[in-house]
């Protein structure tokens, strides 16, 4: 009789701890493509628990390439901020509201070139963690070209096209009044600002009445 107990004690403990186990297990679901956001817009990376499950006492830490620098963190029911990388002080958000629906997205505001690449969200129960890996492309409208007379170091007259705020080189093309392509005759240089976006310059010898046009 004394076997027949322990028996029946560990079956039931033995069940027990695998019933707490399947309802703690749980995955981290991002979308299926990239998502793509203008400069200096705002934009949510989009995250949630599957199955539906409250994340409200669970640690939310979105990161890029450091793990213990993150984008964001919440922890013990609070955002952390002083954890927070410094490019994102101010910027970011979690819907806090919706963690008791299992929503961990991340809001991430006044978006800058610097801000494009690879968002990793890790979301951790303490007996399980799962992580999910977003991909944020941050596209740039540049400015319209401005066309103004230069000089080379040998005192030669060149016509220079320049174009700022993209965030990728845009093909240049120089044309003539009568729309032969001169492009072939430039020269280009590019340099980043402080804010990361891309300034190009380009020059042509100013023998012939020319236009630019840039194209991402």
């Amino acid at each position: 009789m004394k076997i027949q107990k322990r028996w029946s004690c560990s079956v039931f403990f033995l069940f027990h701890m695998t019933h707490v186990a399947w309802t703690q297990i749980f995955q981290v679901v991002g979308p299926s493509s990239a998502v793509l956001v203008f400069v200096g817009e705002d934009v949510t990376l989009p995250a949630s628990l599957s199955p539906v499950i409250s994340a409200q006492r669970f640690e939310v830490r979105w990161f890029r390439d450091d793990f213990f620098s993150p984008v964001l963190l919440y922890q013990n029911l609070q955002i952390r901020p002083e954890h927070q990388m410094q490019a994102y002080e101010g910027r970011t958000a979690l819907f806090t509201e919706e963690l008791l629906k299992g929503n961990v997205s991340l809001r991430l505001q006044d978006v800058r070139v610097s801000d494009g690449g690879l968002y990793k969200c890790f979301v951790d129960s303490g007996p399980w963690n799962e992580e999910v890996h977003i991909t944020l492309n941050v596209e740039v409208l540049g400015n319209q070209p401005s066309i103004s007379f230069g000089s080379t170091e040998d005192q030669q007259t060149t016509l220079v096209c320049k174009a700022d705020k993209w965030g990728t080189t845009p093909d240049l093309t120089w044309r003539d009044m009568n729309g032969v392509d001169l492009t072939s005759e430039s020269s280009v240089t590019e340099e980043r600002d402080n804010e990361g976006f891309l300034r190009v310059s380009s020059f042509i010898p100013s023998s012939r009445s020319s236009t630019c046009s840039p194209v991402s």
